[in-house]
């Protein structure tokens, strides 16, 4: 049973081929989602593009400090948010970075 960390928080995103981003949880469904029900990634209300993620910015979200690839996590396993203080202040710090960002304009 998911907690409210892994279904209401991002766990990752992915850029779709149209270039927006969809952000997924814990368990790959959309942020807030906790259904079994298969999800459809590219389902355009689970989108959103974004200005302002340069490589940088990418690299800055990523848990690997890389940022290069169009599937970026924020954390993993052994940076789970929940299993220390300065481990929640590294996610909380990507969380303040995304709550920046603003809609892109097409």
């Amino acid at each position: 049973m998911a907690n409210v960390r892994q279904a209401m928080f991002p766990y990752g995103m992915s850029k779709r081929a149209d270039g927006a981003w969809f952000f997924f949880n814990r368990s790959y469904k959309p942020v807030g989602v906790t259904s079994s029900d298969w999800a459809d990634w590219d389902d355009p209300s689970h989108k959103l593009r974004l200005k302002g993620l340069g490589p940088a910015t990418l690299a800055k979200l990523d848990h690997g400090g890389k940022g290069g690839s169009d599937r970026i996590y924020f954390y993993d396993d052994a940076s789970n948010p929940e299993l220390s203080a300065s481990n929640m202040d590294a996610y909380l710090k990507k969380l303040r970075i995304l709550l920046s960002l603003q809609e892109a304009s097409d």
